[in-house]
């Protein structure tokens, strides 16, 4: 059996996430206990409100993904993890699960890397998800362009894409969006992540990695920017570009499966990378981690051989 554990992004973040994993797991209650109070607190107790601020966000669903992970790999062994990727925020704890930076490194760029996007987004930007054929997407952002920038961000999987931008050029691509029978659903998030809007946030970004020791990936991890295993010195040039260039993941899910994947382990909140398997490859076996009960269901799939 060859798992690829794969990390949530942000949009499904929740009050009370993370607080079943630190009061069951001790693996999860370590990794917890070295995030700053606040954050715990924010996953814990946070209202929707508090959670839905990026730069708060991020923070946490990075803290509670990295629990998930060590109460996971407590339960099958760090040897059963064959590779690893992240769906946007997920890089980071793919980065660190891959041994490429320590929890504390990760929490602290991540806790920048938030700040900074939020810096970096105005008001009105935002990303839609948009539901169908990607000549129909496309034409609907050609339609856009004229009205500011907009362009798309996230190649999910088959018949599904994200578009970002500016407030303009939203409004017609949804306009557009519903004359062409495409399903169009604005996304719960605070900026155009993912364009060169966020290059303010990537530059800041670059600059931080110049003063972190980045390790060669103890096992392939595949980068949103190229859908592609990185190397060492690809790196700080990939985590740079990340925040402000598309995120391949359907290329990325793709290469895991030539490379041998047969199942996938979502861990984080939520369940739509899962979702996403299912539309890529629905015959690869897809479970999830982002509480107790998920967490102990899945070690016994994987331990009863699935």
């Amino acid at each position: 059996m060859k798992i690829a554990v794969v990390f949530s992004g942000q949009g499904a973040q929740k009050p009370g996430m993370g607080l079943s994993l630190y009061e069951n797991s001790p693996a999860a209650k370590a990794v917890l206990d070295k995030a700053p109070a606040d954050i715990r607190k924010a996953c814990f107790h946070g209202s929707e409100a508090d959670l839905s601020r990026t730069e708060l966000t991020q923070p946490c669903i990075y803290a509670v993904s990295m629990a998930g992970y060590a109460a996971l790999v407590e339960g099958i062994g760090q040897d059963a993890v064959a590779m690893t990727a992240g769906f946007s925020l997920g890089e980071y704890a793919a980065l660190t699960a891959a041994g490429v930076f320590d929890f504390e490194t990760g929490m602290d760029l991540i806790s920048k890397r938030g700040k900074w996007m939020g810096e970096a987004a105005r008001p009105g930007d935002g990303m839609i998800a948009a539901i169908g054929k990607m000549e129909k997407v496309m034409a609907c952002v050609e339609a856009a362009e004229k009205a500011g920038l907009i362009l798309p961000v996230n190649y999910n999987c088959p018949g599904q894409t994200v578009v970002a931008g500016e407030q303009a050029a939203l409004e017609v691509f949804l306009a557009a969006a519903a004359e062409n029978g495409l399903r169009a659903v604005p996304l719960k998030v605070s900026g155009a992540f993912h364009t060169p809007l966020m290059k303010p946030a990537a530059e800041k970004i670059g600059e931080a990695l110049q003063n972190i020791e980045l390790h060669a990936p103890r096992l392939p991890f595949y980068a949103n920017v190229t859908g592609e295993p990185a190397s060492l010195p690809e790196l700080p040039d990939l985590i740079r570009r990340q925040t402000m260039s598309p995120v391949q993941w359907e290329k990325a899910v793709r290469n895991m499966l030539e490379a041998g994947a047969d199942l996938f382990i979502e861990v984080g909140v939520g369940t739509t990378l899962c979702g996403f398997m299912r539309r890529i490859d629905k015959s690869i076996p897809a479970l999830h981690v982002e509480d107790y009960e998920s967490l102990t269901n899945t070690i016994a799939e994987v331990q009863n051989g699935r």
